[in-house]
């Protein structure tokens, strides 16, 4: 009997037609003619001798064979990347993919502010995913998913042999449109509990979140429990209903900036009263990442800590 060989072209094209259930749309992702990839499914077929998908006019579907067959093509395909990533990193070619993972307004921030900047990544991808924290996190620390590289954050990991370098301390405080404020005057974190709250359902204690403030003065933190009609997902939801007027909103200082100058959120308590929190990148020690990791990181906690810096040399906002 011949030994069976198969080609790593053949087995993406199996991959893709099972993640797709269709020929055309592989035939477009690879830059094939869709004749062409119907013949490299059907020679591919004829080779093994069993079929891989029940095919119809209207329909495309893995047969039991297919199906069983598929994790092996998969992790196959994985094996060809991980080695080619090797083979890059110990050449410190810039190559292979790098995942970023960040809370919802972290993300924003980098898609906006930092990853344009990574102007010489070769052929990298990264790969921003959305990485939102619970309540338990702040005192339990933050778990590191399984296919990240890079965690920014705002908690320190769970995970005691991970590195958390520091980037910066920043404030959370409240804030709301200068409508809301002009109708429902509010002076202090004590009156919070008769405002409308915007709540994040992460953080849902009982049908209320729970801010935490600073002692003017002090390092005491006195937490506060608000209610509210709204519950977001993530802070820049709850931040455009705060814009519109419905309500007060719980979120850091310095990423609302253009909000406070357009007159769009105000502060809601002039003596400062906040919540410090350090931001932090977490990443595995560098004996054990990938170069192309510890480049992408270098790169994007650089660019982040000269904006911190050109940020505290600018002047404050006017007041509104």
């Amino acid at each position: 009997m011949n030994k069976l060989q198969l080609k790593p072209r053949d087995l993406k094209i199996i991959s893709l037609i099972a993640a797709t259930r269709s020929i055309s749309q592989t035939a477009v992702i690879l830059g094939m003619a869709q004749a062409n990839v119907s013949k490299y499914l059907s020679d591919f077929e004829s080779k093994i001798g069993l079929k891989v998908f029940e095919r119809t006019t209207r329909s495309l579907a893995l047969t039991p064979f297919g199906e069983s067959l598929l994790p092996y093509v998969d992790a196959t395909l994985n094996d060809a990347r991980k080695l080619v990533n090797f083979i890059a990193d110990y050449k410190q070619e810039k190559s292979g993919q790098v995942s970023i993972h960040a809370p919802i307004g972290i993300i924003s921030y980098l898609s906006r502010s930092v990853i344009h900047q990574l102007t010489d990544i070769g052929d990298i991808s990264i790969k921003l995913k959305t990485c939102n924290l619970d309540r338990e996190t702040f005192y339990e620390g933050v778990d590191f998913p399984d296919d990240c590289d890079v965690l920014i954050t705002y908690a320190k990991p769970k995970d005691e042999s991970l590195i958390a370098s520091r980037i910066t301390q920043y404030s959370v405080t409240a804030f709301a449109s200068p409508e809301y404020l002009r109708q429902h005057p509010i002076h202090s974190p004590r009156e919070l509990e008769n405002h409308s709250c915007i709540l994040i359902d992460s953080m849902m204690i009982d049908e209320s979140n729970i801010w935490k403030f600073n002692t003017p003065g002090s390092n005491d933190v006195t937490d506060y429990k608000v209610s509210g009609k709204y519950i977001c997902d993530n802070t820049q939801t709850a931040l455009e209903l705060a814009r519109n007027g419905l309500g007060i909103v719980f979120a850091p200082e310095e990423s609302l900036q253009k909000d406070i100058a357009e007159n769009k959120l105000a502060l809601c308590f002039p003596h400062q009263a906040e919540w410090w929190l350090d931001l932090v990148a977490i990443y595995r020690k560098r004996e054990y990442q990938p170069w192309r990791v510890q480049y992408i990181l270098d790169e994007v906690l650089k660019i982040i800590r000269e904006q911190i810096e050109q940020a505290a040399h600018r002047p404050p906002a006017p007041d509104c």
